[in-house]
């Protein structure tokens, strides 16, 4: 009779990495609501949106809202990783 094989180690989420993970998820939401606005006017939009003042700051509103979930991309993969480190 051979010896049972041990199961696979469960991965152990600390609280730092669960905060990570909720609080990335968070910072993912400004970005999913500029994309939605962003197909939504995209047609409206056209050329003008160079000249247009505030086409100009819609724009760059969106690229923040982009940055602020790459941000929270960044802190669920690092939240991630750490948890698979041995």
């Amino acid at each position: 009779m051979s010896a049972p094989e041990n199961p696979p180690p469960a991965r152990n989420y600390s609280g730092g990495q669960i905060a990570m993970t909720v609080i990335g998820v968070i910072l993912l939401l400004p970005g999913l609501c500029s994309l939605l606005f962003a197909l939504g006017m995209a047609p409206e939009m056209g050329r003008s949106a160079f000249r247009d003042p505030i086409a100009q700051a819609i724009i760059t509103l969106w690229v923040i809202c982009l940055a602020v979930s790459a941000l929270g991309i960044v802190m669920i993969v690092a939240a991630r990783k750490r948890a698979r480190a041995p």
